[in-house]
């Protein structure tokens, strides 16, 4: 068993509810679970579905983006400024905070968070 942090993308897909979020639920199973704050930001920030959004995260364990995922936050960004990468601001906070929980990160968007030095990736079908 393993600690597994969703990404915005993932739990968009698990919220929708279709075969696609259904696999990737299947996929994730047995697992502990877990959401960052920051993803539930970015879900809040949705105009529909929000309702659902409410019920997904009420059944979520909830990371904090704390003191420790602010400062490795900061060494990843500037470790990726200092290669010339652009990463947005929210992923390096999502990343950082799974880094700083000991979780896997499963995501949609590997291109992205694969530059992270340390994040460990759910691979997903």
């Amino acid at each position: 068993m393993e600690n597994v942090a969703l990404d915005t993308s993932v739990c968009i897909e698990i919220i929708k509810n279709k075969q696609h979020g259904i696999s990737i639920s299947e996929q994730i199973s047995g697992n502990e679970i877990f959401l960052a704050s920051v993803s539930l930001f970015e879900l809040l920030l949705r105009k529909t579905n929000l309702e659902a959004v409410g019920m997904f995260a009420a059944r979520m364990k909830l990371l904090d983006f704390d003191e420790k995922a602010a400062r490795k936050a900061s060494d990843i960004a500037k470790e990726l400024g200092s290669k010339g990468e652009a990463v947005g601001l929210l992923d390096i906070f999502i990343a950082a905070t799974a880094i700083v929980n000991n979780c896997a990160l499963a995501t949609l968007n590997t291109k992205d968070f694969s530059r992270i030095k340390g994040l460990k990736l759910v691979r997903l079908r």
